[in-house]
Formats: C-alpha cells, sequence, structure tokens
C-alpha cells in the first residue's frame, strides 16, 4: 500500500533528489565518465521505481537504496576532499631511447605533474564537467541517505501496531486452553478389583 503521509510529504524532497541524480548523469556523460554515468544511471532508475505510482514501492527498496547511496557518497566524498584545493594532472612524456654496446635499450621518461583550479574554463567544457559532477553527486548521494532512512523508520513505525493487532486477533481465534478431564479407569480393572474386595472371607460373629 502507500506510504505514510509524513513520507508523502517528503515527494518534493525526492523530487530534488531526482533532479541532482539527473544533473550528475548529464554532467558525467559530456565529462566523458562513462562508468560513472552508468552509475548514476542506475541510481536515477531505481529512485523513479521508488517514486512512482504514490511511493508505493517505497516499503521494498527503502533501506537498499540508502545503503547504496552511503557507499556512493562516501566513494565520491574522498576525491572531492583531496581534489577541492586544485585538481592535479599527471603526464608522462618520453624524452628518447638509447642503446648501450651490448644492446640493451633504455628510454627516458619526465613525468610533469601540474595543479589546476578545481573550476577553470580555460581547461574546456569536460574539466569543468567533471568538476561540477564530482561536486554535486556526494551532494544527492547524502540527501539519497536521508531521505531512505527516514522512509525506512517511519514505514517501520507505522507497521509495528499493525503487526501487533493481527497477533492479538490471531491469539484470540483460539480458545484457551481448557484443563484435561481425568480419565476413568478400564472396566477390566476395576471389575477385577471390586471382585478381588468381595472375595475375602470375614470373621465370625461371636
Amino acid at each position: 500500500g502507500p506510504p505514510p503521509q509524513a513520507v508523502l510529504d517528503q515527494r518534493w524532497l525526492w523530487n530534488v533528489l531526482l533532479f541532482l541524480v539527473t544533473a550528475v548523469f548529464v554532467l558525467r556523460l559530456v565529462g566523458l565518465d562513462i562508468a560513472g554515468a552508468l552509475l548514476s544511471g542506475l541510481m536515477l532508475c531505481f529512485g523513479i521505481i521508488m517514486t512512482r505510482d504514490g511511493m508505493q514501492d517505497m516499503a521494498k527498496y527503502a533501506l537498499v537504496y540508502a545503503v547504496l547511496c552511503g557507499l556512493n557518497f562516501f566513494f565520491d566524498i574522498l576525491p572531492l576532499i583531496t581534489e577541492l584545493g586544485g585538481r592535479m594532472t599527471r603526464v608522462a612524456q618520453v624524452d628518447g631511447s638509447s642503446a648501450d654496446q651490448t644492446g640493451l635499450r633504455s628510454t627516458t621518461y619526465t613525468m610533469t605533474t601540474r595543479i589546476t583550479p578545481f573550476f577553470d574554463w580555460s581547461q574546456g567544457v569536460v574539466y569543468n564537467c567533471q568538476s561540477m559532477s564530482m561536486l554535486i553527486s556526494p551532494i544527492a548521494m547524502a540527501l539519497g541517505v536521508y531521505l531512505s532512512i527516514s522512509a525506512h523508520n517511519e514505514i517501520q513505525r507505522h507497521t509495528m501496531p499493525l503487526w501487533d493487532g493481527d497477533l492479538e486477533d490471531f491469539g484470540r481465534a483460539f480458545p484457551p486452553a481448557q484443563p484435561a478431564e481425568p480419565l476413568p479407569p478400564p472396566v477390566g480393572i476395576g471389575a477385577r478389583n471390586r471382585a478381588v474386595g468381595g472375595s475375602g472371607s470375614t470373621p465370625p460373629q461371636s
């Protein structure tokens, strides 16, 4: 059935979450991050399934979605923290190769490390789309964790009274157990005892 009213009241926040995930999906596509775009697309489809048809499926997927958003947030926030002060790029260049008298060839490389601002319009559209996706994705995943856990807790809080009522109805359906009545003695044993008791001789009367 539909989730509690408190979950339905947060529908606009779920729409904000879907908008942010869609933005991350598009930015990663433009930034040529195909693996990240596929992951964002899966989270977007998952969110659409949860919020369609009046959030009918929210109870089934809220906890799973919270775990997935938490994992994505952890792996998104680490590169953001390390590169927020400046993105580091390394370029390797071949300086040349040479061979010694034995024919052993050696190649010399030069590794160039360059630090650029997090947003730098001189680097082009792809660079800035990557930076924007790195900034928006942790915000979207943090919002997803909050909404999913809130929905899960609210659904569990409304589900427990229903379970209690069902258990009470189930208990009332069965009458209390009556104490067992003592079984009558077997007929043969009772007759034999009476016969033995009646066959005894009585002392003569004086």
